[in-house]
C-alpha cells in the first residue's frame, strides 16, 4: 500500500512529497524492524497499529503557546458566564501548548477549568504530559501570561504543579468518535486543514457532537470550516467570532428544493470551505504582514471576492516570506497551499 494510501485511510491526512521528505528519519526509524520501507508499508497494511505509527510520522507537531490567543482569550471570557467548573478539549494538541494556554486563560478569566489534550502522535502525547518546553515554545506570548502558567528551568520553562494538575492527555484519533462528550470548549485549531475534505467533515461531526449545548468549538482561520447551520452558529465574543453549539436542537424542516445552478460555473479559489471572511482576512493580513499563512488566507479570500489581482499580489507577498524559510513541516503545508492558490488564480485570469 502506498503511503498516500495509508494516511488517507489510517487517519484522513493528505499526502505530498515534502512531508514524506521531512517524515524519511522517522519512517526509517518504524522500517528497521520490518527490513525495508516497503516492508513498513506491507506491514501497515496487514496491521493496525503498524498503520498508527506511520500516520503519527507524518503529524506536524508545529504549535507554540497562546497561538491565536486572542480565541482563548474570547472562549475563557464565555466561559465565565457559566458560572460552574468547566471542561474543554484540546484535539490535536501535539505536544501540549494549546492545553496550558487555554487553562492558562481559563485562570486568568477566574474560570475552573479541567482539559483533556489528545493527539494522533504518541511521542507528542508524552512532551505533553511532561510539560517541560524550550524558550522557542513561547515567542510572541505575553510575559503575564507566561508567568501565570511557567516556571523557569535552566534553559526551559516547566508547567507549574497547580496548571498541570488539571490537565490529562491520551492518543486518540480525529477520524473516531470522540472519547467523551459534554465538553464547554473544544480547541482543534490548525489541525483540519492537514485533512483531505471527506475526512475533515467527518471530523467535524465528531468534535460538534462531544460539545455540550451551547459549548464552544474553535478553529484556526485557515482550516476547513463546517457550515452554520441551527445547530451551529456564528457568536461574538469581545472582538472575536466564534463557533457555538445551539443550546436548544432545531425543530424539524421540510428540506427545501435544491438550487437551480447557473449556466456556467464560477471560478472559485481551492476549498473554499477553508476561508474566513474578506474582512477577518484583511484583518489578519494587516496585523500579522509578515506571516504568510495570513496573506494566503486573504489571497484566497480576495479571490472569492473576484478580485484576481489582489489575490496575486497576497500570494506574491506569501511566496516572499516562504523564499527565506529552511525547509519544517508548516514550510512544506504552506508552499502546497501556495500552489493551489496559485493555479487558482491563474484560472481566474490573474498573473501568478
Amino acid at each position: 500500500m502506498k503511503f498516500d494510501d495509508l494516511l488517507e485511510r489510517t487517519a484522513g491526512l493528505r499526502w505530498n512529497e515534502p512531508l514524506e521528505r521531512l517524515a524519511g528519519a522517522r519512517l526509517q526509524r518504524l522500517a528497521d524492524p520490518h527490513g525495508s520501507l516497503a516492508g513498513l508499508r506491507q506491514a501497515a497494511g496487514a496491521r493496525a497499529d503498524v498503520a498508527a505509527e506511520v500516520a503519527a510520522a507524518f503529524t506536524v507537531g508545529e504549535t507554540w503557546f497562546h497561538r491565536f490567543g486572542e480565541q482563548l482569550d474570547a472562549a475563557a471570557l464565555a466561559l465565565r458566564a457559566l458560572g460552574r467548573p468547566a471542561r474543554v478539549w484540546s484535539a490535536g494538541c501535539s505536544t501540549g501548548e494549546e492545553v496550558y494556554a487555554l487553562l492558562g486563560a481559563c485562570l486568568r478569566a477566574g474560570v475552573d477549568a479541567r482539559a483533556l489534550g489528545t493527539d494522533l502522535n504518541p511521542d507528542a502525547v508524552a512532551v505533553a504530559a511532561g510539560g517541560v518546553y524550550p524558550q522557542r515554545a513561547l515567542r510572541d506570548a505575553p510575559p503575564d501570561r507566561v508567568a501565570r502558567v511557567f516556571t523557569p528551568d535552566g534553559p526551559q520553562v516547566r508547567v507549574k504543579p497547580d496548571v498541570r494538575a488539571r490537565a490529562r492527555f491520551g492518543v486518540h484519533n480525529l477520524l473516531r468518535p470522540a472519547p467523551e462528550a459534554g465538553f464547554d470548549v473544544i480547541s482543534c485549531r490548525n489541525v483540519l486543514i492537514y485533512f483531505t475534505p471527506g475526512a475533515a467533515q467527518q471530523a467535524c461531526e465528531h468534535l460538534i457532537g462531544a460539545l455540550a449545548p451551547g459549548g464552544l468549538l474553535l478553529l484556526a482561520p485557515s482550516d476547513p470550516r463546517p457550515p452554520v447551520t441551527e445547530t451551529l452558529e456564528q457568536v461574538r465574543v469581545g472582538g472575536t467570532v466564534l463557533l457555538r453549539r445551539a443550546a436548544h436542537p432545531p425543530l424539524a424542516r421540510v428540506p427545501a428544493p435544491p438550487p437551480v445552478r447557473p449556466a456556467s460555473r464560477p471560478v472559485t479559489p481551492p476549498e473554499p470551505s477553508a476561508e474566513p471572511d474578506l474582512a477577518q482576512a484583511r484583518q489578519r493580513a494587516f496585523v500579522s504582514p509578515h506571516d504568510p499563512q495570513a496573506q494566503l488566507d486573504l489571497g484566497r479570500a480576495v479571490l472569492r471576492a473576484g478580485q484576481p489581482a489582489r489575490a496575486a499580489a497576497s500570494l506574491r507577498a506569501a511566496q516572499a516570506q516562504l523564499g527565506g524559510r529552511g525547509e519544517s513541516w508548516e514550510t512544506a503545508h504552506l508552499r502546497a497551499q501556495a500552489a493551489q492558490v496559485q493555479r487558482a488564480v491563474r484560472d481566474a485570469g490573474g498573473d501568478a
